[in-house]
Order: C-alpha cells, then structure tokens, then sequence
C-alpha cells in the first residue's frame, strides 16, 4: 500500500501550459481524502511553485530545488535548507554574462527573484512584479540562494551551454536539464531522492509505501529510490528507462492514471 505520493510539477502533475488539468486535481484530491500524503517534489524554487499550489492538492512538505529546500506548505516554514555557496552563484551569474545566458536565482527569502537577461538587463522580482531595475547583479548577491537556473535562448541551445556549463564547474555540482530549456545546476548530494527520504522519516512512512511519478532527468533518482516509481509517457528516456511503469502522457491526464492505478483502487 502506498501511503506517500510525490509528484514532479512541470510536465507531470501541471502541462506546459502550466494548466493542471480537472482530471489530475481530482485524483489529488481523492488520494488526500483517503488520508495518504500527496505532495509536489520540483526543480522549482518556492517562488515559481507558490503561484501554482492554489491548482493542486497537497498535504505534505514542499519538495523545492530538486530536494535543497523543504517547506511545510501551510506555514511556509522551512524544514531542510542547503543553499548554493555565494561564490559559485557569483561565478555562475558572472560565467552567464560571458556566454550572454539567462539566469534566474532564488533568493533565500522565499520570495524574491534576481533574473538575470543578457538583452534586458537584471531585476529583481517577487510575486511576479518588478521591484527594480538591477545595475550589477553579481553585487546584488549579498547571501547564498537557494538555487539558480539557466536558460539558453533556444531548446536546441539546451546541450552545447550544460556540456560548457558542466565543464566550467567541474565536480562542484552536475548539471542538467529539467525542462526543455531549463538548465539545473545541482550540488553534490542534493537530489530529490534524498529529499523524498528525509520526508517520508518525517512523516513515519517507510520506503515501500512511497510512489514517485516524474517526466525529467532531475526525477531519475527519485523515481528509483520510490518503492514505485512511474515516469510519465512525455518522460525523457532515462526518467522511462529507471520508471516501474509508464504513464499516458500530462497531456492525457498520465498523473491521474498513475494514482488511479497504484493509490486509488488500494483504498
């Protein structure tokens, strides 16, 4: 019996359209009502996941940053934080600038953005407003962030700026793609697995309760260390390759499938 559900965001429980579909919902909703824990484990930062939990059905921790930050939901307090040390981030916003990359960083206020674009200029940004204009974001920094993303200008960009970007930071973090054009940049024992377990010991509930269900390569590890784990049919081939069962895809309510079919009828 599965008792803890954790779902990827993008491309899983919410399309690329950023619409979670009625069917999805209500299957959350179902898993939630029959007393079993159902969260979101993402790439994204709390800032870029608020704006979405109003669409989905939660009732346990907030996976954010690919498993570096834990937030109860309700009271937005942080259970587990481990943010990028402040001078790889200054390298990393300094190294975007060179190779004329996009870059998002989560401040560590939970609310705040610093984004970073080669054509635009930087701003600092929260709840979706501008607050200002940013003359010198690397000055901007001032204390570790929670995370950073880049973003190439095009999906096919996507390989050439992980491999330099990867070469550039060495065995300092991996890096990888979450989403067609989103560029993760992850530290060393950081991963959504790792987050999955210190949820599920916070909760009381053991390995083989738990399902995973996600569609990119920064879900591979949570989909293998879940007792099941499901990789949706837009998954990528290693998120399939490591997957116990494959999904329809977001677009034809694969979440709602997976749920239905190892959490729903058990109850």
């Amino acid at each position: 019996m599965y008792r803890l559900v954790f779902c990827d965001l993008d491309g899983t429980t919410m399309t690329f359209e950023h619409v979670v579909r009625p069917a999805v919902r209500e299957a959350m909703q179902e898993v939630a009502n029959a007393g079993r824990w159902i969260t979101i484990s993402s790439g994204r930062g709390y800032q870029l996941l608020k704006p979405f939990l109003d669409q989905v059905v939660i009732n346990a921790p907030l996976v954010c940053c690919n498993g570096g930050l834990i937030v109860e939901p309700s009271t937005r307090e942080v259970l587990y934080v481990r943010p990028m040390p402040l001078p790889m981030a200054q390298d990393i916003v300094r190294w975007c600038q060179q190779q004329e990359l996009e870059a998002w960083v989560y401040l560590d206020d939970l609310e705040t953005m610093l984004e970073c674009r080669p054509a635009e200029g930087a701003v600092l940004r929260r709840d979706g407003a501008i607050v200002r204009q940013v003359a010198y974001p690397v000055s901007e920094l001032t204390s570790p962030p929670h995370k950073l993303i880049v973003l190439p200008k095009s999906v096919e960009q996507v390989p050439s700026a992980i491999a330099r970007l990867q070469e550039h930071l060495g065995d300092q973090a991996r890096v990888m793609a979450s989403s067609p054009r989103v560029i993760e940049v992850v530290l060393p024992g950081i991963s959504k697995a790792a987050a999955l377990a210190r949820v599920a010991d916070r909760l009381g509930v053991k390995r083989e309760e738990t399902l995973a269900i996600g569609d990119g390569d920064n879900d591979v590890d949570m989909i293998e260390w879940a007792a099941c784990g499901v990789a949706m049919g837009n998954a990528t081939p290693r998120a399939k390759a490591a997957a116990d069962w494959i999904a329809p895809t977001v677009g034809e309510d694969g979440m709602a499938a997976a749920l239905r079919r190892f959490v729903l009828p058990l109850i």
